[in-house]
């Protein structure tokens, strides 16, 4: 019998209108946690004080003094807390189905060897939900576990990254090793950035089954607050990764770069101002048509290319 016994880390930021369900779907697992560590990461709204009313000897209250953009000091400092062997993230205004870590329990006992498990996710919004993309590299891996290369390849063809950060869990000597959360390093992007150096030093295993909820307007939500306006941080821990990687794999870590600097740059549309950093830190050859979409929208008016991002957006 494999020994699974996960500690849940919890950032909370001003997350008083959504923790308390949030907090409740992880006490209602039908595998239970052996901890759920809340980190109130300086709130100035009423979140510390709901928290201090919650009388579950499963639950430990962390407070911090000063706010970490992103919450990742804050989990940082959960998983340096922790006691199971295994970290459950969840953010404080997600929510788990009943299942979710019972879901995640199966997955590692069929491939013990994974580091990291996630699920899929339905995406809540105001007026409906939709699944998470789940394309058929990334099912097939149900029930065994993916390499590096296997994992750059899903996260390449898919076109974004098949972990989610409410929806996953990874071994606590796993994140260990691969370093901590970038703090005060980034505003956002810093959860890939972590995935990516995860999955360099451990297998990954999936769950097929939506087993989490991924809640898109809610309050004080960082990618609502802040804009992605730089290079993603991922960016320069991939190209650190070229420096020893297979031919192989270098050759897909070239094609993340590119796409993530891509996803970034087309968020920028709708700002008034394109970096200019995006086009010089693509990967060329391989990122020369979007070298040249990139410089081409920089000259369009800024009112302009708002009206074509809404346009795209809208079909």
């Amino acid at each position: 019998m494999i020994d699974i016994r996960f500690s849940v880390v919890i950032p909370v930021h001003n997350k008083a209108r959504h923790v308390a369900a949030s907090i409740a779907s992880a006490l209602q697992q039908t595998w239970q946690p052996s901890e759920i560590i809340v980190i109130d990461d300086a709130s100035t709204d009423e979140s510390a004080a709901i928290l201090s009313k919650m009388s579950d000897q499963r639950i430990r209250l962390l407070f911090r003094d000063i706010p970490g953009p992103g919450g990742y000091a804050a989990r940082n400092l959960g998983i340096a807390e922790s006691n199971g062997n295994w970290i459950a993230f969840l953010d404080a205004d997600d929510i788990w189905h009943p299942s979710h870590l019972a879901d995640m329990a199966a997955a590692i006992a069929s491939a013990p060897e994974s580091g990291c498990v996630a699920t899929r996710y339905d995406h809540v919004f105001a007026t409906h939900r939709k699944p998470s993309k789940m394309i058929a590299e990334l099912a097939d891996i149900a029930g065994r576990s993916a390499g590096f290369r296997e994992s750059l390849d899903i996260w390449v063809r898919a076109g974004e990254c098949p972990i989610w950060t409410s929806a996953a869990a990874f071994r606590r000597d796993l994140l260990n090793r691969a370093g901590p959360f970038p703090a005060g390093k980034a505003v956002r992007g810093g959860d890939k950035d972590m995935w990516l150096r995860a999955l360099s030093h451990a297998p990954f295993t999936y769950v097929p089954k939506i087993s989490a909820e991924f809640h898109r307007d809610t309050d004080n939500k960082v990618s609502k607050t802040t804009s992605p306006d730089s290079i993603p941080i991922l960016v320069d821990t991939a190209r650190a990764m070229m420096a020893t990687a297979r031919a192989d794999e270098r050759a897909l870590l070239r094609k993340l770069i590119n796409q993530q600097i891509g996803l970034y740059a087309r968020f920028s549309f709708k700002g008034d101002e394109i970096s200019s950093q995006f086009a010089r830190n693509l990967c060329l050859p391989e990122g020369a048509g979007l070298f040249l979409m990139i410089e081409t929208a920089r000259l369009i008016p800024p009112a302009l290319r708002h009206k074509i991002y809404r346009a795209v957006k809208g079909a």
